[in-house]
């Protein structure tokens, strides 16, 4: 198992997360002034899903240098996040099926590859990113095989679950989980692809953040009424308090000076996914409450991991 090296300072960490807000800035104003409005985000939304996001995907799973015994990383993953979906499918039994679904989906799911995959870069080096590629096939398969289908199931577009067939269809007829296996297979297979191939996904993978970002921008919104604000608050401590009880395992289960423990401490405290936005999108859920749980989720996770870094002195 790797040992902490040495690691890029905070101010990096520090200055992609004012990067951040700033893009997230924009796209708020965008729509404030009225350059820009909800409609046309759902039609970024849209153009996000089928391009950028399974780009980056491909890219993020096919290069990195995969580990059998890396196998429990999405294992722990999906420890993690269907303990947080049943605290939640419990908890918000009584509200409306559609708050229930958006509150439920944003309970499950993590921001690994937008959010986490810069960070963990930028503190642990490209060392780390083989645990946090691991950990995020595990985030992948909730995403796309549990947190979608709780959302349809209480959609009103939807009646109840599909059959088995017809949501293992679904599932893997979606562009980000197309994309994760297109990248694992070539990753496995050793293909050798043209560098075209890899110029023209990272050409579009690194449209994904910029859009993204402004995309929460477009949907953040405090005009919520206080229901909705008091139902975000609740899947937010189940975020935060199930992270913070596995942070405490991991610290006496784990050898501190290792990069799994270090990158997985992060993982752990990381925002809602961003698929969340889309999701909502599609099963028509109110977006401006899926964007508010993302953007408040967002500034809790970093002064919560920039707390750790410094209090467990993980770099």
């Amino acid at each position: 198992m790797q040992k902490i090296a040495d690691f890029t300072p905070m101010s990096q960490t520090n200055s992609v997360f004012i990067l951040t807000l700033a893009i997230i800035s924009l796209g708020f104003f965008l729509k404030k002034y009225q350059f820009i409005t909800e409609k046309e985000g759902k039609t970024i939304s849209k153009f996000l899903m089928h391009t950028t996001f399974p780009a980056l995907m491909i890219i993020s799973t096919a290069r990195v240098k995969l580990d059998t015994s890396l196998l429990l990383l999405p294992l722990f993953c999906i420890t993690f996040c269907s303990i947080m979906i049943a605290i939640a499918w419990v908890w918000f039994a009584k509200y409306p099926n559609d708050l229930r679904g958006i509150l439920t989906m944003g309970a499950g799911g993590l921001n690994v590859g937008l959010f986490g995959f810069p960070i963990i870069e930028g503190l642990f080096g490209k060392e780390a990113m083989v645990y946090a590629v691991m950990f995020d096939i595990g985030n992948t398969i909730m995403t796309f095989g549990v947190v979608y289908p709780i959302g349809s199931y209480f959609s009103a577009n939807h009646k109840g679950l599909p059959e088995f067939k017809t949501l293992i269809k679904k599932i893997f007829s979606l562009p980000p989980v197309l994309g994760m296996f297109i990248g694992l297979t070539i990753n496995i297979s050793a293909v050798e692809m043209p560098p075209f191939f890899f110029d023209f996904l990272d050409t579009i993978a690194k449209a994904n953040k910029p859009l993204v970002l402004l995309l929460m921008g477009i949907y953040l919104s405090f005009e919520l009424n206080k229901k909705q604000f008091l139902a975000i608050s609740k899947v937010l401590v189940i975020r935060y308090v199930v992270g913070l009880l596995f942070v405490l395992g991991l610290y006496f289960s784990l050898s501190h000076d290792t990069l799994l423990y270090a990158v997985l401490v992060v993982c752990v405290t990381l925002p809602s996914g961003l698929t969340i936005l889309p999701f909502s999108d599609e099963l028509n859920f109110d977006s401006r409450i899926a964007g508010t749980l993302i953007n408040i989720s967002l500034l809790i996770s970093f002064v919560l991991m920039w707390g750790l870094v410094l209090g467990l002195h993980l770099t």
